[in-house]
């Protein structure tokens, strides 16, 4: 049974890792598998169904929208911006306050979201580069959820699991114990060092004009008998001259602004230009270049006119496009937007996007006219990169922030279990009017949802057929069995690079099963093994991919995959450290 069990194992993280597959697919193959093979019963099958941390985390998508539909957190985070004076340091300090605050009890994601467009307006205001505050925007919003029980869904799940077994559970606050250590050596990395890892880089999205009316964006391909062929950037586009080069792009590599100065252009090079109508038509002709082609829904076509506006779209956790072809999206049928091109974890896609399966944190650079861009808007299925404006809903932000008030403080009185008054919460937040109960239901992040259901079984299965046993054993034979804190610094080191490539509710619910076999083993309490598992499953900071915090600001902040790895890795190791020296003073053996 143990050998089926890892067969199941492997089959289904393949599947949620390559996203090839539906994760309906992959839940259902894994459900169906573990009852055909009588490794479980229907009941214990269906568990993930009905648990109670699932349907809280559920819940907690749905008030979290409320605060994103009202902006509740945009006006205090511009007058508190005011306070820096344009100083890098204090509005990284602003950030950290009112964001890791605020997703201390609402999931992060859509903090983040409601934050890309105020950060934008501010980095402009201040003439700080985006790419100096898009990343602390995401590990702020991190950190802050490990510091309360309703902060990140894996916290709400160790929880679960720690009440399922017959514990106690944690309380509200049980986590800042650890969570405001790890917060402040987040913030203070930031501000003494990771400002000076992190690139001083700029995004499209800032280089592209405030006022959209007077002048346009267009993209150029340099053709093989161009007059453009042979020179520099610099040379091409001097910075007194009517066309201002935003970005060139380069088998699929992107170089922004005054970084790409000193590049030769050759053949096939992609130039997004801003500026008047006549003089980009005048340039075309003079230097012999062609606009670009864009995707017009299922037609790939000239661009017909150098009058049209330039807009970054970032797809969100919750959008209706996730999973679907380009083609198929109807943009342009619907709204009257061409799709230029797609960025995805810092490459630049122009080839074959029509058959390109859009993913969440993808950038899609479009061209559309600004009353076409207010219906995309409006639908809410992507994040529009531009200055900070107030939402229309944005008188009900008192109502949206004291139900999520309300909601804390009872859970913390202990008047009812979480996952009652988070049910109370929602049913507030419809009716009144913080949210509609179509986006009240499209705000639960169904791909998070379904892989719970699929892999909570699927830990009972690694338990009922002695797999856990015969991996914990190894890890005790490995590290000893005398040494009960380097078994939670183990715990820790293998949840979180676990996360890097899987998602944080994953890595929860497959490695709690260790914590409680290590427990049962040493006689020990299993409250430090499972904050390992809980800290080190939320704290990814080296990649983009796991987490959803770090897809979204990617684009907005200009980055790539090794901005990630230079300024997260450092604090991943300070993170480490301070966990396995921590965690079995604050929770003993």
């Amino acid at each position: 049974m143990a050998l089926v069990a890892i067969i199941i194992l492997v089959i289904a993280l393949i599947g949620f890792f390559s996203e090839r597959i539906p994760n309906f697919a992959v839940t259902s193959f894994v459900m169906a598998a573990l009852a055909l093979s009588g490794i479980l019963d229907v009941n214990a099958i269906l568990s993930g169904l009905s648990n109670s941390a699932v349907i809280t985390i559920a819940t907690m998508f749905i008030l979290s929208r409320g605060l994103l539909n009202t902006g509740a957190l945009q006006p205090l985070t511009v007058r508190m911006a005011r306070w820096s004076r344009g100083q890098t340091g204090r509005l990284v300090l602003v950030l950290a306050v009112t964001v890791s605050v605020a997703s201390g009890f609402i999931n992060n994601t859509p903090i983040v979201i409601m934050m890309v467009p105020v950060l934008m307006a501010l980095s402009r205001e201040f003439q700080v580069a985006p790419s100096k505050l898009f990343i602390p925007l995401a590990y702020f919003a991190i950190l802050g959820g490990t510091c309360t029980l309703m902060g990140t869904a894996t916290n709400l799940l160790v929880d679960g699991f720690y009440r399922d077994a017959g514990g106690s559970g944690f309380s509200v606050l049980e986590f800042s114990r650890l969570g405001i250590w790890f917060l402040l050596v987040g913030v203070l990395y930031m501000v003494l060092f990771g400002q000076r890892l992190l690139p001083e880089r700029e995004s499209l999205s800032s280089l592209l004009p405030e006022e959209k009316r007077s002048t346009y964006v267009s993209e150029v391909v340099v053709t093989p008998d161009s007059g453009l062929l042979g020179k520099q950037v610099e040379q091409a586009f001097p910075s007194l001259g009517v066309i201002r080069f935003l970005e060139l792009v380069r088998d699929e590599e992107m170089y922004l602004g005054a970084e790409a100065s000193a590049y030769v252009l050759t053949e096939g090079d992609a130039l997004i230009l801003e500026g008047e109508p006549e003089d980009i038509a005048s340039f075309l002709e003079k230097e012999r270049a062609d606009l670009a082609t864009v995707v017009e829904d299922d037609s790939r076509v000239p661009l017909r006119t150098t009058e049209t506006t330039v807009y970054e779209l970032v797809i969100i956790p919750d959008s209706t496009f996730v999973g679907r072809r380009v083609r198929d999206l109807g943009l342009n049928r619907q709204f009257g937007v061409k799709v230029m091109a797609v960025q995805r974890s810092g490459r630049h896609h122009r080839m074959d996007l029509r058959m390109m399966r859009l993913k969440v944190g993808d950038t899609l650079l479009v061209q559309a006219e600004p009353e076409h861009m207010a219906l995309v808007k409006e639908a809410g299925n992507v994040l529009v990169v531009e200055e900070y404006r107030m939402g229309e809903r944005a008188r009900r932000a008192k109502r949206a922030m004291a139900t999520l008030v309300a909601v804390v403080v009872l859970a913390m009185l202990g008047v009812a279990p979480l996952v009652v008054l988070a049910l109370a919460g929602c049913a507030v937040m419809v009716m009144t009017g913080c949210l509609r109960g179509e986006e009240a239901l499209r705000s639960i992040d169904a791909n998070v949802i379904l892989i719970m259901v699929g892999t909570i079984p699927l830990g009972e299965a690694m338990v009922e057929t002695g797999l856990i046993g015969i991996l914990v054993e190894a890890m005790m034979e490995f590290l000893g069995s005398d040494q009960p804190v380097l078994l939670v610094s183990a715990l820790y080191l293998l949840s979180n690079l676990l996360t890097a490539v899987l998602s944080n509710a994953t890595v929860a619910v497959l490695m709690a099963p260790f914590a409680f076999a290590l427990s049962a083993s040493l006689g020990v309490s299993v409250e430090p093994f499972l904050m390992a598992i809980a800290f080190g499953s939320c704290t990814c900071f080296v990649s983009p991919i796991g987490y959803q915090a770090n897809l979204i600001v990617m684009g907005p902040g200009g980055y790539n995959v090794k901005d990630y790895v230079r300024v997260g890795l450092p604090l991943s190791f300070l993170l480490w450290g301070l966990a396995t020296f921590a965690i079995p003073r604050l929770w003993p053996f």
